[in-house]
């Protein structure tokens, strides 16, 4: 930002040199403690907080460049000790030929200067009102969900998400590109440049251009705003710039290496994190079924149950692999984490625990993030999100095209990253210089273009205090925006929200037995002031109630679902499993020439099928017969596939036992148990016990 230098005490008459030097008598540990007395307020305000890096990191910068400071080191290489003595101040003249070239177009700078100085206020407007409603949002975050001040510091090194040396290069071509252009409108108005110069604080924190302090007072209020505003308006074009650069020509030219859908993030402990799947994965197949889209992902494990092992095909950096994945439960993942979208029929399915995405769809994403406000919003959060700089992951899943592509492919990726983290650091330093508070360019924009208004608006009032009247406005503004922005750290940690307890609970009379018996839910010792309680049984129906009691008519393993609500429709949401062994019996005559079904469904979290059978021969059903035996075909389909078909000739009076079990392979489906006489005088009784044992899959 462009500085306003005011005099030195070198400058000053002794007199009154004097007059303003703080009186630092007394005892040495008195003096020491006057003297440091803000730092060791910041230093006490940090400790409590409990950013102890943080402070030790300050701790020793300001003791360290404060003795050099006193030992006259810093004077010996031109520099200074400025911002309560924890700065350095590094002054040059370097550059200043390159700025008088480019200032020779000054109509073209003029014109430029008038857009810039629009643009900087409309974002100073937003970047205030969105500090107001950021502010506002600390009655809403939870006490220990307060911001880092490592978070709010844009330098490489501290922030924990921007990568030092992509960050090193993004921030110095946005701290050139800032001040250089203090300095072209400084030109632009034929005010002198005397220095330009760095800031540093551990590592460089800022860049300066220092006009002549008489020339910046005699030029005119647009003028003196043109130079501003030029500061935070160059740097929004750099950002556009590159980040076009990024979007259009490096993004828009990947193209997927192969066909398949990415593993975007895996859930821990379940089926796709113990099979071994990692994110950024490509899969391309489940079970040798082709996987093209998440469409074909989703049908395909909508296919498939609990507890069933299943052959994911993966590329792994570009290396095919193959991992057996043992799914986990779709109902109860969502019944643990988000219980508000969980539906009844997600019990027994297949549940990977992988959120996967189209490659196709992030590109697209990231070539026009305009196209919606959710884009925009990950283009810009793209490095909390760990996907800048690209990893390695991702980039063994897409190859550049067209001309881009004929650079080899880590110059093509270093060029990617490089254009996003210039236009991601230029955009965070246009937006924080807009600010209106003084030292940043805003709060210089704002005090003069106040200062325009009133002597339009107040042309009888006097000079003095139409300048009083601009300080305490601008000192003001500047104590607020500092304010907010310390708000962040510190509002959650106050007026954060304390946990609501809303805890739900089931006491149910058992948890497991068989269809036909009847349990009972009780929510009475539920923890919060709960005002309804819905239940659902896990099989399509529901209840509401304190307490309530049901039976199921089908064997299977089933969430009975708990959603309590309070008076301000905040809820709590517990499930309870209950598994359900199936039993049925019958009996039933075929007639000869004829045959008889026995069907049922088996769900899914099936154990264990045994069917029993005792078939009677000649029954005499069929008028005149007087056969000697039976002949007769058991056949069992599940989902109308053959699994066993025995013949057999029963004599007369006679009864055959038949049994049926299974306990490994495909169960889970429709089941038939087709029962014929294979001939017109083979009549035949029958009777079956059907028992279906289910158990939950660990």
């Amino acid at each position: 930002m462009a500085q306003k230098k005011t005099e030195t005490e070198e400058e000053m008459p002794i007199e009154e040199a004097e007059a303003i030097k703080p009186d630092f008598t007394g005892l040495p540990i008195e003096v020491h403690f006057r003297r440091h007395f803000q730092f060791i307020v910041i230093l006490s305000i940090c400790l409590f907080l409990g950013y102890i890096v943080f402070a030790l990191t300050l701790l020793a910068w300001v003791t360290a460049v404060r003795w050099a400071d006193n030992e006259g080191h810093l004077e010996k290489y031109n520099l200074d000790l400025v911002w309560g003595r924890s700065f350095i101040m590094w002054r040059t003249d370097w550059g200043k030929d390159f700025i008088e070239k480019l200032a020779y177009y000054r109509t073209f700078w003029k014109r430029v200067g008038d857009v810039w100085v629009v643009t900087v206020f409309l974002i100073m407007i937003f970047m205030f009102l969105l500090l107001l409603w950021q502010a506002t949002l600390a009655w809403q975050i939870p006490k220990s969900a307060s911001v880092s001040p490592k978070m709010m510091i844009g330098l490489p090194g501290l922030n924990p998400v921007i990568p030092l040396w992509y960050g090193i290069l993004a921030l110095a071509i946005a701290m050139v590109i800032h001040e250089f252009s203090h300095g072209i409108l400084s030109r632009v108005a034929d005010v002198k440049v005397k220095a330009l110069g760095l800031l540093l604080f551990v590592f460089p924190v800022g860049a300066f251009v220092e006009p002549d302090e008489e020339g910046m007072k005699s030029m005119k209020k647009w003028e003196r705003m043109r130079l501003y505003a030029a500061g935070p308006g160059s740097n929004m074009v750099v950002a556009i710039i590159c980040s076009l650069m990024f979007s259009w020509v490096m993004v828009a030219s990947l193209e997927p290496s192969n066909e398949g859908v990415l593993s975007a993030s895996i859930v821990r402990d379940y089926g796709g994190d113990e099979g071994g799947l990692e994110p950024w994965m490509l899969i391309t197949g489940i079970n040798d079924q082709e996987i093209k889209n998440t469409e074909d992902f989703s049908n395909i494990l909508n296919d498939t149950y609990t507890g069933q092992v299943v052959n994911v095909s993966v590329l792994d950096k570009g290396n095919p692999e193959t991992y057996q994945v043992t799914l986990s439960d779709k109902g109860s993942y969502y019944l643990k984490y988000y219980p508000d979208s969980y539906e009844s029929w997600m019990s027994g399915k297949g549940f990977m625990g992988i959120a996967v995405v189209d490659p196709g769809v992030i590109t697209e994403s990231l070539a026009h993030p305009g196209d919606s406000g959710g884009s925009m919003l990950q283009y810009i959060t793209l490095p909390f999100q760990k996907l800048q700089p690209f990893p390695e992951h991702f980039t063994a899943l897409f190859e550049p095209t067209g001309i881009v592509g004929l650079l080899p492919d880590n110059i093509f990726w270093i060029l990617a990253n490089s254009f996003y983290w210039i236009f991601w650091l230029n955009l965070m330093v246009g937006l924080t210089n807009a600010l209106p508070a003084v030292p940043l360019d805003g709060g210089f924009i704002f005090a003069d273009g106040v200062t325009g208004l009133l002597d339009k608006v107040k042309t009888s009032w006097s000079k003095e205090k139409k300048e009083a009247i601009v300080d305490n406005l601008v000192g003001i503004l500047a104590f607020s925006v500092l304010f907010l922005v310390f708000w962040q750290l510190i509002g959650p940690k106050l007026v954060g929200v304390d946990p609501v307890i809303l805890d739900a609970n089931i006491n149910a009379s058992g948890t497991e037995g068989f269809n036909g018996d009847m349990f009972t839910f009780d929510a009475s010792g539920s923890n919060g002031d709960f005002v309804s309680y819905e239940w659902d049984y896990g099989d399509g129906n529901s209840a509401t109630g304190e307490s309530v009691s049901y039976n199921w008519s089908e064997g299977g393993v089933y969430f009975v679902v708990l959603t309590a609500k309070d008076s301000e429709d905040r809820q709590s949401v517990e499930f309870h499993q209950m598994t359900i062994d199936y039993t049925e019996e019958g009996s039933g005559e075929v007639g000869g020439g004829q045959s008889d079904t026995v069907a049922t469904t088996v769900n899914p979290y099936i154990n264990e099928v045994n069917i029993y059978m005792n078939i009677t021969g000649d029954s005499d059903i069929a008028f005149g017969n007087t056969g000697a035996s039976s002949d007769v075909t058991v056949t069992i389909e599940l989902d109308k596939q053959i699994i066993f078909s025995e013949s057999y000739n029963i004599n007369k009076g006679n009864t055959e036992a038949i049994q049926f079990s299974i306990d490994s392979g495909e169960m889970v489906g429709d089941w038939e148990i087709i029962l014929e006489a294979n001939d017109a005088t083979s009549d035949f009784t029958y009777e079956y016990d059907w028992f279906n044992d289910f158990q939950i899959s660990n």
